[in-house]
């Protein structure tokens, strides 16, 4: 079943929150290891699911359970992840993660590349990666809520004058 979006930024959202999500798995799957494999593949494949679901219903409450997901993704991974520890890291600001062993000059991981230095710019780059995806997701999202209700207003008031 293909989905049918109502509108380009609805398709443009979930991608989005789709590469940022594939992202931030593989970021966080490669620091702490195999066991987040399972929630991760959960929480990427959950926006599709959601958008599916709701281009064959219409329920608003699940568009709306679309855009909470994107905000609670971004805020979490994207803005306090991605931007309070690893750019405040790249611009040599001390971070604000909790993580143990976050505040180290290169993070140890459960994996590694083919030297400590490649594996730190891997590891870090990604962190970025993720805030600067999710906030192309907020702002897609933001956009197909508000071309959305522009289309709801213009349908709510042709309805009277064809009555």
């Amino acid at each position: 079943m293909k989905i049918e979006f109502e509108n380009k930024y609805a398709r443009l959202a979930l991608i989005s929150i789709t590469v940022t999500m594939l992202i931030t798995s593989i970021h966080h799957v490669y620091r702490l290891g195999l066991g987040l494999l399972i929630p991760a593949l959960i929480l990427t494949i959950l926006p599709y699911a959601l958008m599916r679901w709701y281009s064959s219903s219409k329920n608003e409450n699940i568009l709306k359970s679309f855009s909470l997901f994107n905000a609670l993704m971004f805020l979490w991974f994207g803005f306090i992840d991605g931007f309070m520890d690893h750019v405040f890291k790249a611009l040599g600001l001390p971070n604000t993660t909790f993580l143990p062993g976050s505040d180290a000059e290169v993070v140890k991981t459960v994996f590694s590349l083919w030297s400590p230095a490649a594996s730190n710019i891997f590891y870090e780059g990604t962190g970025i990666l993720t805030f600067v995806t999710g906030v192309f997701a907020m702002v897609y999202v933001v956009k197909m809520i508000q071309t959305k209700h522009a289309a709801d207003k213009i349908a709510g008031q042709l309805k009277p004058a064809q009555s």
